[in-house]
């Protein structure tokens, strides 16, 4: 007895099932293929950025290197003494403003005593603006003083646009 012929009646029919549910198996498909594009993304992201290697740096390397940035961000930079600086690390000017920069290299988030301390030297330097640059995140509490004395803060996403920003 021949069954070829259901055979291939069946497999039509499973095809178009497969067919019709076309639109389920995109969505259980694509989100994990989103993600793992995403997560590839940020992955070369971050290796072309450099912040694996500012993740390293002692907190004078750091410095040093914002330095660097800074300038090819085209701003003309003044470095602070390393100790007795007042809070500022850096004071780095553009089109006539003065900022005053604060570096701080963590493993961990940065508070308020970060902005505290570049509000201070905003006014000992004279500067016109106040910025706290990390390689990590501000406290809730970090981003409210700032935002009250209006103290800029480049987090670790920030910092690494302006990493890629001079890449290119």
């Amino acid at each position: 007895m021949d069954h070829g012929g259901s055979d291939w009646e069946l497999m039509g029919a499973l095809f178009q099932a497969l067919l019709f549910l076309w639109p389920l198996w995109m969505l259980l498909v694509l989100p994990a293929g989103g993600r793992l594009l995403l997560a590839w993304y940020e992955r070369r992201r971050l290796l072309r950025s450099g912040i694996g290697e500012i993740d390293r740096m002692d907190g004078l390397t750091f410095e040093q290197y914002l330095v660097g940035l800074f300038r090819r961000l085209g701003y003309q930079v003044e470095r602070t003494r390393f100790r007795g600086d007042y809070g500022a690390d850096l004071v780095v000017r553009k089109a006539g403003a003065r900022t005053v920069v604060q570096a701080k290299r963590s493993r961990g988030r940065i508070g308020v005593r970060a902005v505290q301390e570049v509000v201070a030297a905003r006014r000992y330097y004279g500067g016109l603006h106040a910025l706290v640059v990390t390689n990590s995140h501000f406290t809730a509490p970090a981003r409210a003083l700032a935002e009250a004395n209006g103290v800029e803060l480049w987090d670790r996403e920030r910092l690494i646009a302006a990493l890629l920003h001079v890449r290119h």
